[in-house]
């Protein structure tokens, strides 16, 4: 495969932090595949001895594959060599995995330098929604036992008679929205602080007001069109009733 100069530099670039940003499908796992390739061939690291990460378990098996793919055609051309034979074997127990399969491999490996039972494990995705809910909860019954003013608003504002159901949806959502954010905590403040609005500040002007604008340009330009669709099916119709009253008065 011919490589680019920028692919090339992330293949063999050593001794610093590297970036690659690139659009999808423009052969960022090939370029990684390679680079690994070349630190066991070239550098002679044993594929054990590398950290390979990845977002999900199917971008990890891709990984491991392709790996496994590129050893076994530098054999083909090498047949002979103990080295490559060795890192089939190696790569059975490589660091090749998801971001939370090596963490909980590092946890256990150490689990007594921390207050952490030996047995414990990942939760999965019932559990942890199950979790949300009872922590959601709690938190509910104690503002109501408190009669928290600001609480009762809320509630008076996104709820319906006799279910709080609604406002825990949002709560969630929210939730589920700041996960993505690197520092979600900070980022909900810095959002919550755009409520803080100057009351002789021009409302157009400000966040809030520039969204509810969109919105309602967004609505005005739906509406327009729909009307358009609207006059074209009546113009239709007129040229319908048109050719009836022709055909009739012949």
């Amino acid at each position: 495969m011919a490589w680019t100069k920028e692919q090339e530099k992330a293949i063999y670039q050593k001794g610093d932090n590297i970036l690659v940003a690139a659009a999808a499908g423009s052969g960022k796992t090939a370029v990684l595949v390679e680079r690994i390739v070349n630190k066991i061939i070239n550098e002679k690291i044993d594929v054990d001895k590398l950290l390979v990460v990845t977002f999900t378990n199917a971008a990890a098996t891709e990984m491991r594959e392709r790996v496994l793919d590129a050893i076994y055609k530098k054999l083909e051309d090498n047949p002979d060599n103990l080295m490559l034979q060795k890192q089939i074997v190696l790569l059975n127990k490589s660091h090749i995995s998801t971001i939370h399969a090596f963490c909980l491999e590092v946890i256990k490996n150490n689990f007594y330098k921390t207050n952490i039972s030996p047995n414990f494990r990942l939760a999965n995705t019932p559990e942890i929604e199950l979790l949300k809910m009872e922590v959601l909860e709690e938190v509910f019954d104690n503002l109501y036992e408190e009669k928290n003013e600001n609480f009762i608003k809320l509630i008076d504002t996104y709820c319906v008679y006799r279910s709080d159901d609604n406002l825990k949806e949002i709560i969630l959502k929210i939730y589920r929205y700041i996960q993505s954010m690197p520092y979600p905590e900070e980022w909900l403040e810095k959002q919550v602080e755009k409520f803080n609005l100057d009351l002789e500040q021009d409302f157009s002007k400000t966040v809030w007001g520039q969204l509810l604008i969109k919105e309602a340009k967004e609505d005005i330009e739906e509406t327009i069109n729909m009307l358009k669709n609207v006059a074209k099916k009546l113009q239709l119709e007129i040229d319908l009733n048109t050719i009836y009253l022709n055909l009739f008065l012949i």
